[in-house]
């Protein structure tokens, strides 16, 4: 479960827990009135209920505020100015062995084997493949945003792919330089040098920038444990406009 979940979830329980404590309080006040019998156990029960029930209510909405803050700031836009220090990283992204560089065409990636319903959905469309495992390889394809689609919309196999991403779950094999799913964020930056950009954020990974050949960018995110987890490359316009708003996970 993510944090924003976590501490929400908490918040709602401690609801629960103040609301059935007040209900104890009062029932065995009532009780206590009309019985001329003290039921010290509810009394103390409930007020024990509230007491906990406010204090992890609070817990919970200050820190899920925390997190939705920062969620927030993710999307809210950004300057992309590369950092001091950074330098391009030479290389050319291979998927499941044939070269891809951006831009391509929806044509070009069929031509590696990938097949698409040509359905637009979430900033572009799906590509995917059996191997001869039986296994379905997937990753998505974002297109260039002049065309202007909209969800459910057919593109045209002309259309030009401006990013892609490759995940360590989607089946696909990459091949830049020496880089590996699951590699270390401090050993590439050991490698590669300073990012060009990087945002950390304890919601959705780090995410490392670096400025590719042919004005093009790559973007490595890793997860809470700062393994490599993926790897989006792209026109460098499309990535500055996707580090803007993290659109893709």
């Amino acid at each position: 479960m993510d944090p924003f979940s976590a501490y929400a979830l908490i918040a709602l329980i401690s609801v629960i827990g103040f609301v059935i404590g007040a209900v104890l309080f009062i029932v065995s006040l009532v009780l206590t009135a009309v019985k001329k019998k003290k039921f010290a156990w509810g009394i103390i029960g409930g007020l024990a209920l509230i007491i906990a029930g406010a204090v992890f209510f609070v817990y919970g909405v200050i820190n899920t505020a925390s997190v939705g803050i920062e969620i927030a700031q993710n999307f809210m836009p950004t300057e992309f100015t590369p950092a001091e220090g950074s330098r391009v990283v030479s290389g050319t992204l291979k998927v499941d062995g044939y070269e891809v560089t951006m831009p391509c065409t929806v044509n070009d990636l069929q031509l590696i084997g990938y097949k698409t319903d040509y359905y637009y959905f979430g900033h572009g469309i799906d590509m995917w493949l059996l191997n001869d495992k039986n296994q379905e390889q997937h990753f998505p394809a974002y297109l260039d945003n002049s065309y202007g689609y909209e969800n459910q919309d057919r593109v045209s196999g002309e259309d030009q792919v401006a990013a892609i991403i490759i995940k360590c779950d989607s089946g696909v094999t990459f091949e830049f330089n020496d880089l590996k799913f699951y590699m270390n964020q401090d050993e590439l930056i050991k490698r590669y040098g300073t990012p060009a950009y990087k945002i950390d954020d304890s919601y959705n990974g780090n995410y490392l920038y670096y400025l590719g050949e042919n004005d093009t960018i790559y973007r490595f995110r890793f997860d809470s444990n700062k393994y490599l987890v993926s790897i989006m490359y792209g026109t460098s316009d499309y990535m500055k406009y996707e580090m803007n708003w993290l659109y893709h996970g």
